[in-house]
């Protein structure tokens, strides 16, 4: 029978961790379009710009050369030896050392998964369209990196000084073709950046036009999506809805003496963080206390180890049906118990397909019952992980949990 020793203790009220919430979304709704508000860039033949490739300044530049070398490792430098018409806010080599010196685990001993994580993380910093750190007014703009759920993209922030203005170059244009006709306005010095999880990074350099009429920044820290972290406790304490969770883990970890982060951040795989609610809900109502060993069997059904650390091993949306999906828990390998799975899979909202998908787990419950959980918030990325929040705590099947 389960046993009765005491480790995990709610929160008290008004416990959270620093940092920007993740947008989640209860009732699925599409967020509003980014690029409302009319902004100016140079035309394709500006005057100011330069007849270097982007690849050819960010390759030469002594600041730039770590960045230089993770774009060459995911493969994008092909895409700047041409004429480039977006922008690319580039954090400076101090910015990435000190980015990079957040993993946990050796990252680099999953290159496949590793540059999948990088590829999200750079693609952040690629803005669709050429922005000058000279605007009308504060502005978001899209970037390169999507939401494949809502099917929009993430967006930055230019955060305009109001009080340090200058005619706009003759040469520019605005971003609506309907403006077109329109003499340049006066534009406002751009100060900094707001990436989506609200920090204020700012400019080391600014305004390196290149061929194409693209330009680039030189920024002193690494921008952030809401949804990419360095590290799964950077996740975990970077959200106030997990923070039991991340409470949950640190208990644990401090009763049998290990790590469970290090393990999750050191080993490829798929994540379902509970939600607080989730959390507080599920365990103060069993009809026992867990011990510290069955909260860790509760954890390791939580995840879902990559097969033999392949990326298609990290389940994102979309989700299909094939040889890594339904997957094998961690719980289930150190069993083993090869029933322990789970299936991750989407339906349409209210059949509308113009919706954002419902997202779905299913699992084995305590009593060995089918039972589903909800993805409120999917595909949030950590260099080794995809992580999906979840409304439900999954319990495994009372064989599972050691006594």
């Amino acid at each position: 029978m389960l046993m009765a020793a005491h480790v995990w203790t709610p929160p008290a009220a008004g416990n959270a961790h620093a940092g920007a919430s993740f947008p989640v979304n209860d009732g699925i709704v599409k967020p509003g379009k980014a690029d409302g508000k009319p902004y100016v860039y140079p035309k394709g033949n500006c005057g100011s710009c330069s007849a270097i490739t982007a690849w050819d300044y960010i390759s030469s530049t002594p600041s730039l050369s770590a960045v230089a070398g993770l774009i060459k490792a995911i493969g994008l430098d092909a895409a700047l030896k041409g004429p480039f018409t977006g922008t690319l806010a580039l954090p400076t080599n101090e910015a990435v050392a000190a980015y990079a010196a957040q993993f946990r685990g050796n990252v680099t001993a999953y290159p496949e998964v590793f540059n999948n994580f990088l590829t999200k993380l750079l693609t952040y910093h690629f803005i669709l369209r050429s922005a000058p750190a000279w605007q009308l007014s504060t502005v978001a703009l899209s970037v390169r990196y999507r939401n494949a759920w809502t099917a929009t993209p993430h967006t930055v922030t230019f955060v305009v000084d109001p009080s340090v203005s200058k005619r706009a170059p003759g040469d520019w244009q605005w971003s609506r073709k309907s403006m077109h006709s329109r003499p340049m306005p006066r534009v406002f010095a751009v100060t900094h950046i707001v990436d989506e999880q609200g920090n204020e990074v700012t400019f080391a350099s600014k305004d390196n036009f290149v061929l194409g009429g693209g330009v680039i920044h030189t920024i002193n820290s690494v921008l952030n999506a809401y949804d990419i972290f360095p590290s799964v406790s950077a996740a975990a304490a970077g959200n106030p809805a997990l923070s039991s969770l991340f409470d949950v883990l640190q208990q644990v970890s401090a009763a049998l003496n290990i790590s469970v982060v290090d393990q999750i951040d050191s080993t490829p795989g798929t994540l379902l963080a509970p939600t607080n609610d989730a959390l507080n809900q599920s365990l103060s109502t069993l009809p026992i206390t867990p011990t510290p060993a069955q909260l860790y069997a509760v954890l390791q059904y939580h995840f879902c180890p990559a097969p033999g650390g392949n990326v298609k091993g990290l389940l994102y949306f979309k989700f299909k049906a094939n040889k890594f999906n339904p997957c094998l828990t961690l719980l289930g390998l150190t069993k083993p118990a090869p029933t322990l799975k789970l299936f991750f899979n989407q339906t349409l909202t209210d059949n509308n397909p113009l919706l954002p998908m419902k997202l779905t787990v299913d699992y084995l419950d305590l009593g060995g019952q089918p039972a589903q959980t909800n993805i409120v918030v999917p595909d949030v990325t950590t260099p080794l992980t995809a992580g999906h929040v979840v409304d439900k705590v999954l319990i495994p099947p009372l064989s599972a949990l050691p006594l």
